[in-house]
């Protein structure tokens, strides 16, 4: 992705926060990596700061910055799977139309993050039924549900 990131500050290690600058004003973001039940996958977690400091991944601010955020979500990504490469980060979207956008988003620089990172998807094989399989970016037949990145060593 060649869009700048917005500049953004580490408030601890697995805390990211940025403001999103456009035609709505300025709206705080926040990127987060939190554990899940296995110790080596932590799930990306990004939304609206709300003013209780918890994330707010359904808020639809429309701040016309979508393609310098969604960089900056990169660029935070790289930051600390630089530092903890020994992590694999998990993301879906709060909706489908949003894990739809990460699968265009990774099929379209497919090429540039395949360079950095082993990604892989989560696909529904039967009702209820997932499994990590490798990302195809070009089968467009694919709806993942949820991807993986890890640092490649």
């Amino acid at each position: 992705m060649t869009e700048q990131p917005y500049s953004y500050d580490k408030k601890y290690s697995t805390r990211y926060t940025f403001v999103s600058k456009r035609k709505h004003g300025a709206i705080n973001k926040v990127v987060e990596f939190l554990h899940t039940s296995n110790k080596l996958i932590l799930n990306l977690a990004f939304g609206d700061l709300k003013n209780d400091g918890t994330i707010d991944d359904t808020a639809n601010s429309n701040n016309g910055d979508i393609i310098k955020v969604m960089a900056t979500i990169i660029h935070v990504v790289r930051d600390f799977t630089n530092e903890y490469p020994e992590y694999k980060i998990i993301f879906t979207g709060s909706t489908a139309q949003r894990t739809e956008l990460y699968q265009k988003i990774l099929k379209t620089y497919y090429s540039a993050f395949n360079q950095e990172f082993d990604i892989t998807a989560l696909e529904e094989v039967e009702k209820n039924k997932y499994e990590e399989v490798v990302f195809e970016p070009m089968n467009n037949l694919k709806n993942y549900v949820a991807f993986f990145v890890k640092r490649k060593k």
